[in-house]
């Protein structure tokens, strides 16, 4: 997974759009934002392959989608003539623009393009619309008051789906894409919380998704079963991936854990006790299919010579960015 020339322009409008997404005062300007920032990606999605073409026109047509209802509520609630009764517009308001604000982000219930759009892109791509790519619209969800309802019927589902959906995947980008859908329902319930213990958690779960991303693209792993026939299982690399899958999964006392504990404890400050429960057993679920990844990797390995000083193509550079995340815990062991 790298940079090259031909995409580092998009990229820049990327960012452009982001940031004049959470800078705005204004919704028109925060839709402007959204379609700069839509407008962009599309050239890192787009390749050669088939499947790619098809993610690409797949992921235009769900974030146009979303860009429409978002649009059509701002003329509405712009212009009060056409609405006769407040009731209206604080339906419009608060249900409308979070609804595609969801769709945006693919929480469930509009998880349903996700998965399927992950498995046909590249690994650049992939890392930006599982990180970068939810920033604007979790920014939006956080400023502005939203239907509670709502949002914790889109909690409730993004957590059961992204768990139960991971359990039968066998291809690693899917899996990563309902890891994602799970971890979106802990986001969501941050947002309602504040900006900072969301951007918090959205932080830390960018850097371990990128790592992970980042070694199972050194090696071009797609399928599970492809960990226990590369070089994963004669380097250090495997340990490194073990524990940064467990890291994701939010087992303590790796860096994964801490947004979690600071979301639970705050949501049962706020005696959100129904939804901390939810979310700490479909967590659970999740941790399982991390764990099944790991036993891949160092036991069930034909080769089951993980810890041998056997020579790896991995980069000693790829090596200290694998450690990252377990680098950024140290500190916390003095707290």
């Amino acid at each position: 997974m790298y940079i090259s020339m031909n995409k580092s322009l998009p990229i820049m409008f990327i960012i452009i759009g982001t940031l004049i997404t959470i800078s705005s005062s204004s919704w028109f300007m925060a839709w402007v934002g959204l379609e700069v920032n839509l407008m962009a990606f599309i050239p890192l999605i787009i390749s050669n392959d088939k499947l790619s073409n098809e993610s690409t026109l797949k992921y235009f047509f769900i974030q146009a989608t979303g860009s429409i209802i978002i649009f059509l509520s701002i003329i509405l609630i712009s212009h009060t003539a056409m609405i006769n009764s407040m009731d209206m517009q604080n339906i419009i308001k608060y249900s409308l623009i979070p609804m595609a604000l969801m769709l945006k982000l693919g929480a469930a219930p509009f998880h349903f393009w996700f998965p399927s759009l992950m498995e046909g892109m590249n690994w650049l791509a992939a890392s930006f619309l599982l990180t970068w790519q939810k920033i604007a619209p979790l920014f939006l969800m956080t400023s502005y008051f939203m239907f509670k309802p709502l949002l914790y019927m889109a909690i409730i589902m993004s957590a059961i789906i992204g768990s139960l959906g991971g359990l039968n995947q066998m291809f690693l980008r899917k899996l990563m894409a309902y890891s994602s859908i799970n971890h979106l329902s802990w986001m969501i319930l941050a947002s309602t919380m504040s900006l900072n213990i969301t951007m918090s958690y959205f932080i830390i779960y960018s850097v371990i998704t990128i790592v992970i991303l980042l070694l199972m693209a050194s090696n071009n792993s797609i399928h599970i079963n492809q960990l226990m026939c590369n070089s994963y299982s004669l380097s250090t690399l495997a340990v490194i991936l073990f524990m940064n899958f467990l890291s994701l999964g939010g087992l303590p006392p790796f860096l994964g854990f801490l947004p979690k504990w600071t979301v639970l404890i705050n949501s049962i400050l706020n005696s959100m006790f129904l939804l901390s429960v939810i979310l700490v057993m479909c967590s659970i679920l999740t941790l399982y299919f991390y764990l099944r990844i790991s036993f891949n990797l160092l036991m069930i390995s034909p080769k089951m010579v993980w810890f041998n000083k056997i020579p790896s193509n991995m980069s000693q550079t790829k090596k200290i960015i694998g450690l990252i995340p377990i680098i950024m815990l140290a500190p916390l062991m003095f707290i």
